[in-house]
């Protein structure tokens, strides 16, 4: 990543995010309504569905974003982590299932004892978990790793330290997500996703960090993690402080198991294997 003065480096993060929410929030206004009324008879789509197609819009928009600030200095995707790794993409790919699986289990287990969740799960149609999967990963993920700790992260690192450009980055991360809720006006589910969404944020920031600013792994662990939670029915409604309050500690205590195992990897095995 190119360096830039400390005055360059704030204008193009400031500039980014404000940019990135003004085009997230024209495209919610114009397209969403679009695509209800040619699928779904102009009526909206269930909550958890709907929340994937705004963040999949959320994630394109990052991309082309991305994609403009970085031609604008005259810089390739490669910069911003968007390579392909042929000799760890595969293994980060099949590791990425039971890392994130092992971060979810006490994560929904606190959500489903204090009925965060639905205790009695119906069964998802295999279309919609389809079409999810390939949402979460290739636009949500995708679009989201790029711009949260491919460009603003990146771009912070240039002149700060690792855990100065990861809370920023997860700071915007979280905020983003926020105001994607506050069209609801719940001020509870705003809450609960803003701090949820800056735990694991940080955590991926230090996955992104650990493979040497990869985004292969960051990808597929939080692509399956939204895949996952889709299948367990998890919507952002908490019906009281306590819930809300429920909901960030169970994201915490994932963030944390993912942020340990992948610790562990890093020191056991990844770490010989990115110096040989």
């Amino acid at each position: 990543m190119k360096k830039y003065s400390i005055q360059d480096l704030w204008i193009r993060v400031i500039l980014f995010f404000v940019i990135c929410v003004i085009l997230i929030f024209t495209f919610q206004t114009f397209i969403i309504p679009l695509v209800r009324q040619l699928f779904n008879n102009g009526n909206p789509f269930p909550e958890a569905l709907e929340t994937n197609l705004i963040r999949a819009m959320n994630g394109i928009v990052g991309i082309g974003l991305v994609y403009v600030f970085l031609q604008f200095d005259r810089q390739k995707m490669e910069t911003v982590g968007f390579s392909w790794n042929k000799k760890m993409a595969l293994e980060w790919i099949l590791l990425s299932i039971p890392i994130t699986i092992v971060g979810l289990i006490p994560t929904v287990f606190i959500e489903l004892s204090f009925e965060i969740l639905p205790t009695e799960l119906e069964l998802v149609d295999p279309i919609a978990i389809i079409f999810n999967f390939s949402a979460a990963m290739f636009a949500i993920a995708l679009g989201e790793e790029i711009l949260f700790r491919g460009y603003i992260q990146s771009i912070l690192e240039t002149e700060y330290s690792f855990v100065v450009a990861a809370i920023v980055s997860a700071g915007l991360f979280g905020l983003l997500h926020l105001l994607l809720l506050a069209r609801f006006g719940r001020f509870e589910d705003m809450i609960a996703i803003l701090f949820s969404a800056f735990f694991i944020g940080l955590t991926f920031s230090y996955v992104f960090k650990t493979t040497r600013y990869n985004l292969i792994l960051p990808v597929a662990i939080h692509g399956f993690w939204d895949t996952f939670y889709f299948i367990f029915q998890a919507e952002t409604t908490y019906e009281t402080f306590f819930h809300t309050l429920m909901g960030i500690v169970a994201s915490i205590i994932g963030a944390m198991v993912i942020f340990i195992l992948i610790y562990l990897y890093s020191t056991k095995r990844l770490t010989k294997i990115m110096i040989e």
